[in-house]
């Protein structure tokens, strides 16, 4: 009796300090820097957003399965913004790479040709102040401004079959509001919180389309 109270108590503790980390860890999340943008609508649980101009560092993973790429692609972002797998402009005898400040969301672009996974750089940063990228797999680009359209769900890394889902129910929903989708071969995929340490009722996931402007109708 004493040992199995003993035994409840510690698993207990380690419950109760699992918890406590991963409530820091979404509460740390929640502070990152993220991309700007206004809504422009919401209706059925789904958000469509006017996204300013952002930058990106991007691994580009070609014909993998998306959790497969999702890790390749997650890892060498990583590496890049944590001054691993980068170079600084110019000469420098002093520094030759360095780091940069976690943002959120990471996000995945994912088509027929290639799976693009990509950190957000933070909005004081242009493509030429940062490094550049040393894996052949990374790259810098211009998010240009953009409308876009997302529903969101807490959990775990979303798989595939999660994500087809999800979109079906985006476009079913922009299909009875009267939106467009322009880039009908991709499909967006945001993670807002670390997969490890935050509980996965605390993670916020999006599944997002290319939208263009809702038509407006004159007589």
């Amino acid at each position: 009796m004493i040992a199995s109270k003993v035994i409840g108590g510690i698993v207990g503790a380690l419950v109760t300090i699992r918890y406590g980390l991963g409530l820091y860890a979404w509460r740390v999340s929640e502070l990152l820097e993220r991309p700007k943008y206004s809504v422009v609508e919401k209706f059925g649980g789904i958000e469509v957003r006017a996204y300013d101009a952002y930058v990106v560092a991007e691994a580009t993973m070609k014909a993998t399965p998306m959790k497969q790429a999702t890790g390749k692609g997650f890892g060498a972002c990583a590496g890049y913004i944590f001054g691993g797998k980068n170079r600084v402009r110019g000469i420098s005898l002093k520094k030759t790479s360095r780091s940069m400040s976690m943002t959120a969301p990471v996000r995945i672009e994912e088509s027929s040709r290639a799976t693009k996974v990509s950190f957000v750089m933070s909005a004081n940063e242009t493509v030429r102040s940062l490094p550049v990228p040393t894996d052949s797999s990374m790259a810098l680009r211009q998010i240009k401004p953009h409308t876009a359209a997302f529903v969101r769900f807490s959990g775990p890394p979303p798989s595939e079959q999660r994500v087809a889902k999800e979109r079906a129910r985006l476009e079913e929903a922009l299909a009875k509001h009267g939106y467009e989708v322009r880039r009908p071969e991709e499909t967006l995929t945001y993670g807002y919180h670390d997969p490890f340490a935050t509980p996965n009722l605390l993670r916020r996931n999006e599944v997002g389309l290319y939208v263009a402007k809702k038509r407006t109708w004159t007589v």
